[in-house]
């Protein structure tokens, strides 16, 4: 579901980017009787590479870690405390028992919930990186398209062959790079 998303968002950020260069640009070439100036840019490849969006994925990979050393704490007491209920089932009257069994598997619907919560979070903090970074990069690809003259920017993914000099995927990612090397997140403490 979110692997969906992100490709729905990426499809939509590329959208918003060809649809904000030719308001740019004014649609020189309908104007005008020159040939459209074109750029390829590999958004994919740029998105994989960014040094903002792998300092982002360590950044969401730690806490992610970091949670789930949490999570084994308390799935290793909730295991502790079931055991020790069945060794007491023996002795405890039959309201007692579905007292503390019931109190028990509150514990876990709890632990589930946070879990559920924490993942949720975490994909949301991913998704508003992501967004700052996408952002960021459609200003740098509107002004390598401007400093171009380009009238049109195609990702790389829709096009089959191109040649090498209407590439501008190195010089966004340089630019990103420079320009956005990390983001802040702010990742929810529970």
């Amino acid at each position: 579901m979110n692997r969906a998303r992100r490709v729905v968002s990426g499809v939509a950020a590329m959208c918003v980017l060809v649809l904000s260069l030719l308001s740019i640009s004014g649609f020189a070439a309908a104007q005008s009787d020159s040939n459209p100036v074109i750029a390829i840019i590999d958004m994919q490849r740029i998105l994989r590479e960014s040094l903002a969006v792998k300092a982002m994925q360590r950044d969401l990979e730690q806490q992610r870690a970091s949670y789930q050393s949490e999570l084994k704490q308390k799935e290793e007491a909730l295991r502790n405390t079931d055991q020790e209920l069945a060794r007491q089932r023996a002795i405890l009257s039959a309201d007692a028992y579905a007292k503390r069994r019931q109190e028990l598997e509150r514990e876990v619907a709890q632990v589930q919930r946070e879990i559920q919560e924490r993942r949720k979070g975490l994909d949301e903090v991913y998704g508003q990186g992501m967004r700052q970074v996408r952002l960021r990069l459609i200003d740098i690809v509107q002004d390598i398209a401007k400093t171009r003259g380009a009238d049109l920017v195609l990702a790389k993914a829709t096009v089959v062959l191109v040649r090498p000099d209407l590439e501008i995927t190195n010089e966004a990612l340089e630019r990103l790079n420079v320009e956005l090397p990390s983001v802040a997140l702010s990742v929810p403490q529970n």
